[in-house]
């Protein structure tokens, strides 16, 4: 659901589960796009990570490099003045924030080498970003790599809201097709949780709001995150821990549910 820009109300990034740091391709021609890379998403051998860009915001986007140059991602912003401008930067996003771009990245060759598209459509939220070591209030993102670093999940919340979650495909320099993670994995959460609804309560699963976090890999290709499921301010669940399995067969990727749970 499209949301106001009182929505992207500035929230500091202590919880954030990453933040960016500024990188830029190394020939400055106008059709080479600048990026933040948010730091812990660098896949296990160094290579790819995940960014983001605003393209169609120069100016804005030049403010954005600008304060990450002069105040780094993790600074204390200790004066008053480096948090105003903060603020100011951050806001300037926010208001062009359904413009943001989500891309994966070559480290070493200082590239953009693809658009992420997990979830498109007009009414889907605004990717995630980071400006000014600030974020969008109540976004989060995690970002896991398998061991083997072939494919990447991406997990990006709104409140109890999943705006994505999916899995790519990633070997040199080619990202495959994505996986949905989302949709099967919260069938699967609201079939479970469906059994919990009070008797006579009228409600549907298909109703249900589920959002995932705490995404682990805990052996090859094996994967476990928790989820919430809600009905707007009128019920939720206890929540659901959920493990799975994704292969990568041929640039293909292909996920087997092994177990919902109640959550310990």
């Amino acid at each position: 659901m499209k949301r106001t820009a009182q929505s992207f109300l500035c929230a500091l990034s202590p919880l954030v589960f990453a933040t960016a740091t500024c990188y830029s391709q190394e020939n400055a021609q106008a059709d080479l796009k600048p990026y933040l890379v948010f730091e812990e998403t660098a896949s296990p051998d160094g290579r790819y990570a995940i960014a983001w860009g605003l393209p169609k915001h120069p100016d804005v986007w030049a403010k954005v490099c600008e304060f990450d140059r002069e105040a780094p991602a993790g600074s204390d912003l200790k004066d008053e003045d480096s948090k105003e401008g903060s603020e100011e930067v951050f806001q300037r996003v926010v208001d062009v924030a359904e413009d943001v771009e989500n891309y994966v990245v070559d480290l070493r060759e200082g590239k953009i080498v693809h658009k992420l598209q997990c979830m498109p459509g007009p009414e889907s939220e605004p990717e995630y970003f980071v400006a000014a070591s600030l974020r969008p209030n109540r976004h989060d993102l995690e970002v896991v790599w398998a061991n083997t670093g072939k494919f990447v999940l991406i997990n990006h919340t709104y409140r109890w809201d999943c705006v994505t979650f999916c899995a790519l495909p990633v070997d040199d320099k080619h990202v495959g097709p994505a996986l949905d993670l989302n949709k099967p994995l919260g069938d699967a959460v609201r079939r479970f949780v469906a059994k919990s609804f009070p008797a006579g309560s009228g409600y549907s699963k298909k109703d249900l709001n589920i959002s995932f976090s705490d995404l682990k890999q805990f052996a090859d290709a094996k994967f476990s995150t928790h989820s919430e499921a809600v009905m707007g301010n009128d019920w939720s669940s206890d929540g659901a821990d959920l493990e799975f399995a994704i292969t990568s067969v041929h640039d293909r990727l292909t996920l087997r549910i092994h177990a919902v749970h109640r959550s310990r």
